[in-house]
């Protein structure tokens, strides 16, 4: 017979004293009984997240799907990961296809599954602690579990079944382990670490799980290899593939920060303390979940009448405190790399070992100390849920979850949203069709890679879609192309004959000069005889640093390509004081006409144009062409920022708003105009109050 084998032996407990005397466990060991209190709890967790079931496909979800469409498995698990940021092979290509190949790509199967994988999460959970230390203690842990906001995310995004797989796998592996099921152990390791690298550290957690008494803690690692020839297996395979995940530096961040932030967001998460960026005055506290009331039924089902002492010895406690923490604490560990975009779903599988931790200190404890924290806990994760913000900038101490429930759903509703814009605008597109999007709102992941979404719209493999930045004049050979915007919350077609010339003005001021001149080129293609394309075509040039090509395209538009100054500037300013601003407008056009290189020439004709919304196109590209001929002129900075700042360009407004304060120096301190717009437009960029706020907007909807 095997020995017993620390909190999860089979064999019996050393009784304690109150077992001695005849009083009876805090919670009996009914069957009935605890199925129906397990099944209360379990129902609980599905009903708090059974609107997954109708929650579409979102973000990463459209990536691994066009990976399995239309491919083996076998060509499925060869081909590059879509990402190109981790080695996920189980979680993500080979339950991409099997989940495609049985449902025919249907979101609510992919949702479905992931609540399966909650539930086994659960269950695995409850063994786990019941092993240990009883069905009471293990209701508690299980309970707080499913009440936890940190499951939220997981079980709503199909890309949510990375964490839950990982976890069960891991949960499983350290089941096993305690039971003396080794072998079986690392397998189901090993199909947790492909599925998502947080498990990392299990073997730790194992072997401090299945230590037996007082056992050396060397000879608790030593019964634990396997977990660990597993772990060095999978970390030689990781490093061998490193090359293809050029994408992992962008996410994977290790900085002095990441340790202190790390660990005060497990806490954090731990109470289900997230608030508004108002403050916690701001937070529309709701009423208790009616799930919660399943919770109390459950446990009060397993409860005696009268508090009883604990069934298990103080050392079987002793060990589960111990367990639990340093479960927490090692599980934690991975997140120290991502603390600058920490979200509560990565401290899903430390949430276990705080329910361990939390179920061995209730153990001894009456069943309602048991319940109340659950309770607390699982009415702080309802309000948190129900937080309509999250945080948008990169912030190790930020005190919103990057990635929460309101992210998710918003970015589903405007996807959805733009989808339907999309379909009505264009019921059909015609092979090899691009598609360019501009104005997506932040964190709406509506366009990705090369349109995988567009593909999965549309059923058609020819079809490729990018962000407007990524225009190329290639493009127009491959095939029909078609540029969408985002206006007033509605995807709008970019149409009409100065089409071109509107995209390649907007990515102008984006500063996106390679698809601006690309798009300047191919409306001149169509159309040689625009004087006016050639002109736009001179001085995105000039942005490129193209002086040649530069003077080429001003002499093609009839704009000599001389220097100033020109004679005509100090006459349009005779001509302005007086009053009569039409002649000085002239003045200023024929200054640019004959000293096309002049930047005062130019700085004043913007001066001239902005002022009038019919000429206010045409004011900014001469607002940016006296920038460029003049880079060292504080005012042509401050003139740029402001025809960004009114165009949205918030980032590139801020930049060059900057720019001409550092160059300005002491003239610049009572320029109280910039110095308002320069913190209106902080204000608006992620991490700023106007950011959050728009986030709490109630976004339109459609039926």
């Amino acid at each position: 017979m095997r020995a017993a084998s620390g909190p999860g032996a089979h064999a019996a407990p050393p009784r304690s004293k109150g077992d001695a005397a005849g009083r009876k466990p805090v919670f009996p060991a009914d069957g009935a009984k605890t199925s129906i209190a397990l099944a209360l709890v379990v129902a609980a967790g599905v009903w708090l997240r059974a609107r997954a079931l109708s929650a579409p496909f979102f973000a990463d979800d459209y990536l691994f799907l066009d990976q399995a469409r239309h491919r083996s498995l076998l060509e499925t698990l060869a081909s590059p990961d879509p990402l190109g940021n981790f080695f996920r092979p189980v979680s993500r290509q080979l339950w991409f296809w099997c989940l495609s190949a049985a449902s025919g790509q249907s979101a609510a199967a992919f949702h479905a599954a992931n609540l399966v994988l909650m539930i086994a999460i659960l269950l695995l959970l409850f063994t786990l602690i019941r092993r240990g230390l009883g069905t009471g203690p293990a209701l508690a842990g299980t309970a707080l579990l499913a009440v936890h906001h940190a499951l939220d995310v997981p079980v709503l995004w199909a890309c949510g079944n990375q964490d839950l797989l990982a976890v069960t796998g891991a949960l499983a592996a350290v089941l096993l382990h305690r039971e003396g099921r080794r072998l079986a152990a690392a397998a189901a390791f090993a199909l947790a670490l492909l599925s998502k690298e947080t498990v990392v550290l299990t073997p730790f957690i194992a072997a401090m799980a299945a230590r037996r008494g007082h056992e050396p803690w060397r000879a608790a690692a030593m019964r634990t290899w396997p977990l660990f020839a597993v772990l060095l297996a999978w970390g030689a395979t990781w490093f061998v593939t490193l090359a293809r995940r050029p994408a992992m530096s962008a996410e994977v961040k290790v900085g002095a920060e990441g340790f202190p932030a790390a660990f005060v967001h497990l806490l954090q998460t731990a109470i289900a303390f997230e608030w508004p960026r108002a403050g916690l005055a701001s937070w529309d506290l709701t009423s208790p979940p009616l799930a919660l009331a399943l919770i109390a039924v459950g446990i009060a089902i397993a409860a005696p009448g009268r508090p009883r002492t604990a069934s298990r010895a103080p050392g079987e406690r002793r060990r589960a405190l111990l367990a639990g923490a340093g479960w927490a604490f090692f599980a934690t560990l991975p997140a120290v790399a991502v603390a600058g975009i920490w979200s509560a779903y990565y401290y899903l599988y430390a949430m276990c070992g705080v329910a361990l931790l939390f179920a061995a200190l209730v153990a001894s404890r009456p069943w309602w100390v048991a319940l109340l924290p659950v309770l607390a806990v699982g009415w702080a994760s309802d309000n948190v849920r129900r937080m309509p913000e999250f945080s948008r900038s990169a912030d190790a101490w930020s005190w919103q979850s990057h990635v929460n429930r309101h992210y998710i759903e918003r970015g589903m509703s405007v996807v959805f949203r733009f989808l339907e814009d999309l379909r009505r605008q264009r019921p059909q597109l015609p092979p090899r069709t691009t598609l360019f999007f501009t104005g997506v709102p932040a964190q709406v992941a509506f366009q990705a890679a090369d349109g995988p979404l567009v593909r999965w719209a549309y059923g058609d493999s020819t079809l490729r879609s990018y962000f407007l930045n990524r225009f190329r004049s290639e493009h127009a050979t491959r095939g029909p192309v078609f540029f969408f915007q985002v206006h007033d919350d509605s995807l709008r077609e970019i149409v009409g004959g100065d089409s071109l010339e509107r995209i390649g003005f907007s990515l102008v001021v984006s500063e996106q000069f390679d698809a601006a001149r690309d798009a300047f080129a191919l409306a001149w293609a169509r159309d040689p005889s625009g004087l006016y394309l050639a002109y736009r075509l001179a001085w995105v040039e000039a942005a490129r640093g193209d002086s040649a090509a530069t003077r080429g395209w001003l002499t093609r538009s009839r704009v000599s390509p001389v220097s100033g100054p020109a004679p005509e500037v100090p006459q349009a300013f005779a001509r302005i004081e007086a009053g009569d601003t039409t002649a000085a407008l002239a003045l200023a056009q024929s200054a640019v006409a004959h000293h096309g290189l002049d930047p005062g020439a130019h700085a004043l004709l913007a001066d001239l144009l902005l002022v009038r919304p019919a000429t206010f196109r045409a004011g900014a590209l001469e607002a940016f062409a006296a920038r460029l001929l003049a880079p060292g002129d504080a005012w042509a900075w401050r003139r740029w920022g402001f025809v960004q700042a009114i165009q949205g360009r918030n980032t590139q407004a801020r930049e060059a708003l900057e720019r001409y304060l550092a160059l300005a120096g002491e003239q610049a301190r009572n320029d109280v105009e910039a110095h308002e717009l320069l913190r209106e437009i902080r204000r608006k960029l992620p991490g700023g109050d106007l950011a959050q706020e728009d986030l709490r907007r109630t976004l339109p909807t459609r039926k």
